[in-house]
């Protein structure tokens, strides 16, 4: 009986240990809780949102003690007020709309640099007659009300010379962007040069003509990732722990684009073949000497001047100094870094 009861207690004792081992929590304990995190893409799912499913499917997010819902977007207006109201805690944005939205009494600041150039972009049918951006003027332009595109067009106008009020905007769907131009329900469709690979797809290459803002004067950041100032002072750590997550999972997508796209298959119907074509010019905004020097997502804070000012100058009179609309005290150290 004796050696009955020390078989059972050894036995008792091995067991414990193994679910020590494994990391599986002792009797009366809770499991470590997750911070629940609401992220806002900019847009509807695409090849350079692949990052943030790498990053799920790792469980890198997890690692941090974070619980991600990833959650599509509508144009960067929108990622602002979702920021703004608490509706989401961080967001993806073009880097001038929250400037913009800060000076109309948001309470929100860019946090990250996701693109280091600029991708806005202008399509068109090349029997439109439009050669140069100038040409715009007077023409339907397709564009969702909350588009940054719409947002930032002014400024644009303004830099090209062009009243900004001389296009006539016709509201679509964010997903009608492709169908609209194909079917001509407008002249021209406002959308990123990363979309490129879905316009050829409608409509044949060698009618479809583009021209990309930054070519004619448009130097300023572009998609970023932003937080409220509300976030930025309760949650600091969060902000912290998601941007190293963000940034390992884009370094790991850039090296690695193919293996990125099938991941995001597994969470959403895409055409894979698609998907890495439009990841793949994604990554030319990746490839400066800024993100090599420095790392993934650098603010330079000459560059966020720059894009300040053009706010400043073509679209918006800021009141608040070019300080107030950033925070990059929340970047991983070190940073992660993209070696082309």
């Amino acid at each position: 009986m004796r050696k009955k009861v020390l078989m059972i207690g050894m036995v008792l004792v091995l067991a414990a240990s193994m679910m020590w081992a494994a990391g599986v929590p002792e009797s009366g304990t809770e499991p470590k809780k997750l911070e629940k995190v609401d992220f806002l893409l900019n847009w509807t799912i695409a090849g350079d949102h692949s990052p943030y499913y790498v990053a799920q499917k790792f469980g890198w997010f997890a690692e941090e003690g974070l619980d991600v819902n990833i959650i599509v977007g509508q144009g960067s207006g929108y990622s602002v007020q979702a920021v703004d109201s608490g509706k989401a805690d961080i967001a993806i944005s073009d880097a001038p709309v929250p400037i913009t939205s800060r000076e109309k009494g948001a309470n929100v600041k860019i946090i990250g640099i996701i693109f280091d150039k600029h991708p806005n972009c202008s399509y068109f049918w090349k029997d439109s007659g439009i050669k140069v951006p100038q040409d715009l003027a007077g023409k339907t332009v397709a564009v969702p009300a909350t588009d940054g595109h719409k947002v930032m067009w002014p400024a644009f106008a303004k830099q090209i010379g062009v009243d900004p009020n001389s296009v006539k905007f016709v509201n679509i769907d964010p997903a009608a962007k492709v169908s609209a131009l194909a079917s001509r329900k407008a002249d021209v469709v406002f959308e990123l040069f990363t979309g490129k690979p879905f316009m050829e797809k409608a409509i044949p290459a060698d009618q479809l003509g583009y021209f990309v803002w930054a070519d004619y004067g448009f130097n300023a950041y572009a998609h970023s990732y932003i937080a409220s100032d509300k976030t930025i002072k309760e949650r600091p750590e969060l902000l912290k722990k998601f941007l190293k997550v963000a940034y390992r999972a884009w370094e790991y997508t850039l090296n690695n684009p193919e293996e990125a796209i099938e991941i995001l298959s597994e969470y959403h119907p895409i055409n894979k073949v698609d998907y890495l074509g439009n990841l793949k010019v994604c990554m030319e905004f990746f490839k400066t000497d800024r993100y090599k020097n420095y790392g993934i997502g650098y603010i330079d804070p000459q560059r966020i001047r720059e894009t300040y000012s053009l706010v400043d100058q073509y679209q918006q009179k800021l009141s608040f100094p070019v300080e107030d609309c950033f925070d990059a005290s929340f970047l991983p150290s070190p940073m992660y870094k993209y070696n082309f």
